[in-house]
């Protein structure tokens, strides 16, 4: 039976209860919200409609693992034989996430944005783009990204999880007032959008205006820690990092340890954020011998995936840390394998820029600085392309200023800093790397 949505997209389902299961759903994982995962349930009661399916699949492949990946290959294999009733969205869809799950991620960009041509209003194959952006390094596409937003701007006007989403489009293309506006008017419309309070912490971080950007993240904690465990985790991050550009490394460890770690050790997303924050905190000048081995066990079992470059890098940083060296062997080996495969992605990251950059965060990780600054120096300049956003890619940056500096190359290190900080206010954290080049 056809249906539609709440966005008056066409669904194939057997019942209005179905349709609903695909409403909640799409507006949780839009707002990263609690209670996506009841898709997962959803799947099991609804089996007969297709997008029920495609949701769940989409649902584990935003988990990064290999287990993850397997729980989302079953859910599109039980929508394959349902495809032949299907309508072309949902078909569509299917595809793209099959692409997804084949870590063929321009393929499946690719797709999602043929859906939106046809359906504007598909803020879940907007979401979706969006993370594939992520995986594809964000800024690196943000121009892509920002022309996907920009045509699909006038059917979504009225939505605050799309307005957050295309100003953070704007933000990664340098556009800062913009994506101001649009994360504002977001909150105008609805409060409790933490993807429009991420985009304004990014536009914080690009301009220097750490003060600022401590105050008002500050009042807006208390609504992440009501929203979905993936963007608590990273806006408290978020929160942590202007907080250290202004060397408050108090206050940066104690969020560290109190909302950004070991909540749900086993997520990826939490990994990440702990690894490059507790990265953070010790270049700006605190060791924190103590939660490496914690991480460092934790990330381990991983290595073997290659998801992404980006993920890669920050795993070996953890356990070159924690010395746990033959560890940082296989992930090597690991890296240097995918990287020699012939397929896109491997040409594309893996080998332009991802084997530089994970070795080079090992010898970091170790306590190499001059090792760290000769694999990082001819790839710098192209390392959006691993993966993240530019906030987070701005830690790479960071360590390769450090590991010029530390390595008595002060004169580079000052260039380095000179060219990275032009156009923003300088923050004290800046001034303190300056100061530390010689400056």
């Amino acid at each position: 039976m056809n249906w539609k949505d709440d966005k008056g997209l066409p669904l194939t389902a057997a019942s209005s209860a179905a349709v609903a299961a695909i409403d909640i759903f799409t507006a949780r994982l839009s707002r990263i919200d609690r209670g996506a995962e009841a898709i997962v349930e959803a799947a099991k009661i609804f089996p007969a409609t297709p997008m029920i399916q495609l949701c769940a699949a989409a649902f584990c492949l935003f988990g990064q693992t290999r287990e993850a990946d397997a729980a989302a290959k079953a859910y599109l294999d039980a929508a394959e034989p349902l495809l032949a009733s299907a309508n072309e969205r949902e078909r569509i869809l299917h595809a793209a996430l099959s692409q997804w799950l084949r870590k063929d991620h321009l393929s499946a960009v690719t797709l999602l944005e043929g859906v939106t041509e046809t359906y504007p209003r598909d803020i879940l194959a907007i979401k979706i783009a969006e993370f594939i952006y992520y995986i594809l390094g964000q800024q690196h596409e943000g121009p892509r990204f920002l022309r996907h937003m920009e045509r699909t701007a006038s059917a979504n006007a009225d939505d605050p999880d799309f307005l957050a989403a295309h100003g953070f489009a704007h933000e990664l293309c340098g556009h800062a007032e913009e994506a101001e506006r649009l994360a504002e008017e977001a909150l105008a419309r609805e409060i409790r959008v933490p993807w429009a309070h991420h985009c304004l912490a990014h536009v914080y971080l690009r301009r220097g205006e750490a003060h600022t950007g401590v105050r008002r993240l500050e009042e807006l904690l208390p609504l992440w820690m009501g929203a979905g465990r993936v963007i608590h985790c990273h806006n408290a991050w978020h929160l942590a990092v202007a907080y250290l550009e202004r060397l408050g490394l108090d206050e940066a460890e104690a969020l560290l340890r109190s909302h950004v770690w070991n909540v749900t050790p086993d997520l990826v997303v939490e990994q990440l954020d702990a690894i490059a924050l507790a990265w953070r905190i010790e270049m700006a000048g605190r060791r924190l011998d103590d939660i490496w081995p914690t991480l460092a066990e934790r990330v381990a079992p991983r290595i073997d995936d290659c998801y992404m470059p980006f993920i890669t890098v920050h795993q070996s940083y953890a356990l070159a840390r924690a010395g746990r060296e033959e560890d940082v062997a296989r992930c090597v080996a690991r890296v240097r394998a995918r990287a020699g495969a012939e397929d896109p992605e491997a040409l594309r990251t893996w080998r332009s820029a991802g084997i530089a950059v994970v070795e080079a965060s090992a010898a970091f990780g170790r306590g190499q600085p001059a090792e760290c600054a000769r694999l990082l120096g001819p790839v710098v300049e192209n390392v959006t392309v691993v993966g993240g956003s530019d906030a987070q890619i701005g830690l790479l940056r960071q360590t390769y200023l450090c590991s010029l500096v530390l390595s008595g190359r002060k004169s580079e290190a000052h260039a380095c800093w000179r060219k990275e900080t032009a156009g923003k206010a300088l923050t004290e954290l800046d001034r303190h790397w300056l100061d530390l080049a010689g400056a």
